[in-house]
């Protein structure tokens, strides 16, 4: 049973995200839209993570609309930074969101990173706000360490 719960809440969540690429729709829109859904169709109220952790339907389905958005706009992004030649990109994050997580020492924001570790690290964490300006003028390769760390961008 918990199985066909997982694929079920999976196809639910096929159907309502690409609306937000189509914008048909706001995150907090689909969000609600697909918390709807799962009590109604498959009777689930809660989600329970790995590590235990029972959140309501409505929570979790927000933070998984609103990471998936953030994930298909800073791709989007990306692929129009490529397209137009631009190998670098600044981030504009929260000013404690580290790289790869929130515990992450390597702060994100104020960076300039390659297109290409940027696409590694979309976003840091769930609910994200990370975004990507594209920087045409900084076409220098970045010293990059055995760590990955990007530059720090001074203003």
């Amino acid at each position: 049973m918990t199985l066909q719960v997982y694929r079920a809440v999976r196809k639910a969540a096929r159907e309502e995200v690409p609306l937000l690429a189509a914008g048909n729709m706001t995150g907090k829109q689909a969000a609600k839209n697909l918390a709807d859904k799962l009590p109604e169709q498959y009777a689930l109220t809660h989600v329970v993570y790995r590590n235990g952790a029972r959140v309501p339907v409505r929570v979790w389905a927000e933070a998984a609309t609103l990471t998936k958005s953030a994930v298909a706009y800073n791709a989007g992004t990306l692929n129009r930074a490529r397209q137009a030649g631009v190998r670098q990109v600044e981030v504009f994050d929260g000013a404690d969101c580290g790289w790869t997580s929130h515990q992450d020492p390597d702060k994100a924001t104020g960076t300039l990173r390659s297109v290409e570790e940027a696409a590694e690290w979309p976003i840091g964490h769930p609910r994200c706000r990370r975004s990507f300006g594209p920087r045409p003028d900084a076409e220098e390769p970045l010293p990059v360490g055995k760590t990955g760390k990007g530059s720090t961008l001074s203003i």
